[in-house]
């Protein structure tokens, strides 16, 4: 890292240091929300899971537009808007008592997310070399998950059920948060804009017919639906209810266990990204997938046990987080690999769109499933999803070239 970090550019020492004070905001509020919403706000966990998923429909309809605007304009703009208006966002979600104002709050936090993610990952691709552009997806990745892990261990300290203005305070800084990050990205100066194009060679900014010709995208993109359902949507969703509800967890422990999460990811992404050079990232998605898997297999025996739910989850957590060091840097590696240049935008506005509807089908799974008192075979469901997503993963080998796969030429097999 250190290396990476000397030879980086200023700008992306920057976007690393401003990514990192952003997730810190939004560490403090990831573990609790659905907690928040069900426990102190007295929305049912159907309702409260339903509104996760309402903002991932509101990400599904604007995340095409989002690509379409990045293409043309640039990401550093749309990027800007984007995080004034999950600021504001953010920081309102304090100020729930009732369905209809989470559900109000919800659209203003789907916009705004909604416009993040595409131009800060174009953003990101086009700040470094195509050789070490999966090395800066994994280290800002392990950045990410140190803001959160931090995050998380504050709000653990911060927040109890019996006072909702902890909450609230813990919301107005997750708020801030995406302020400070404004002021990062606003002084990346030359950064971020739309390439410029020589005469001879100018063209359109293609549309969304030419994305959809790419039958690889779009394989690569129903897989990326089933991993994230099976991983971080239903991690997000469906874990805190599960261990607080059935496991006989305290909310005060989710913090330490999202720090568990943060620190494997903190001590073992940069061994791991070394590991990772040359070797095929499709046969690295099977891996993943079989880590997921069992880590919810693990879950499943430690909410069986109750005087051990905690120290099991940690384990579970930590097999979870192992897969996450892998997934990070070669999915959007993946992704950018196969994306031309000037539709760039789009591929990551679509990369953006599994992410949605991923946390739209990933909440509504977990709230129907754990309503019902299903919670084993919900862990079941989402193991075997896990797996499937895993193998679908490694089929993906022989559509791409070697150089797209992240094997070294005379290393792809015969």
């Amino acid at each position: 890292m250190s290396q990476f970090l000397v030879e980086a550019t200023p700008q992306v020492r920057r976007f690393l240091v401003g990514a990192l004070l952003n997730s810190l905001g939004g560490g403090l509020t990831l573990p609790v929300l659905i907690v928040y919403l069900n426990q102190v706000r007295g929305l049912s966990m159907a309702s409260a899971s339903i509104v996760l998923s309402w903002m991932a429909i509101v990400g599904l309809v604007t995340s095409p537009g989002i690509g379409t605007l990045v293409d043309r304009f640039g990401p550093r703009g749309i990027l800007m808007i984007a995080i004034v208006i999950e600021a504001v966002g953010a920081a309102s979600w304090g100020f729930v008592h009732s369905v209809p104002q989470a559900y109000a709050v919800a659209t203003v936090v789907a916009l705004g997310n909604a416009g993040i993610w595409p131009p800060q990952t174009t953003m990101m691709s086009r700040m470094v070399s195509e050789d070490a552009r999966q090395k800066f997806f994994g280290i800002q990745f392990m950045m990410l998950n140190l803001g959160l892990g931090l995050g998380g261990m504050i709000s653990s300290f911060i927040v109890r059920i019996d006072d909702p203005q902890s909450f609230v305070r813990l919301f107005l800084i997750d708020g801030l948060s995406y302020f400070v990050f404004f002021l990062f990205i606003a002084s990346l100066k030359g950064v971020g804009e739309k390439p410029v194009q020589d005469d001879e060679d100018q063209q359109d900014d293609g549309s969304y017919r030419e994305v959809l010709r790419d039958r690889r995208l779009i394989k690569m993109t129903a897989i990326s639906i089933l991993m994230l359902t099976c991983g971080y949507a239903s991690m997000d969703a469906g874990l805190p209810a599960l261990l607080t509800t059935y496991g006989g967890l305290s909310v005060s422990q989710l913090g330490p266990l999202w720090a568990v999460n943060t620190g494997v990811v903190v001590l073992l992404q940069i061994s791991i990204l070394k590991r990772l050079e040359g070797r095929s990232r499709t046969r690295l998605l099977g891996l993943v997938g079989i880590l997921w898997s069992l880590s919810w297999v693990v879950l499943g025996v430690g909410v069986q046990i109750k005087v051990a739910t905690f120290v099991v989850a940690c384990i579970s957590t930590a097999i979870f987080a192992t897969g996450e060091t892998i997934w990070s840097p070669i999915g959007a590696a993946l992704q950018n690999a196969i994306a031309p240049e000037h539709l760039r935008g789009r591929y990551n506005a679509v990369g953006a769109l599994a992410w949605v509807m991923a946390s739209a089908i990933g909440p509504v799974i977990s709230g129907v499933m754990l309503g019902y008192g299903l919670e084993i075979e919900w862990i079941a469901l989402i193991a075997l999803g896990s797996l499937a997503a895993g193998l679908s993963g490694m089929r993906l080998q022989r559509n791409l070239t070697p150089a797209e796969d992240g094997r070294e030429p005379e290393l792809a097999p015969a």
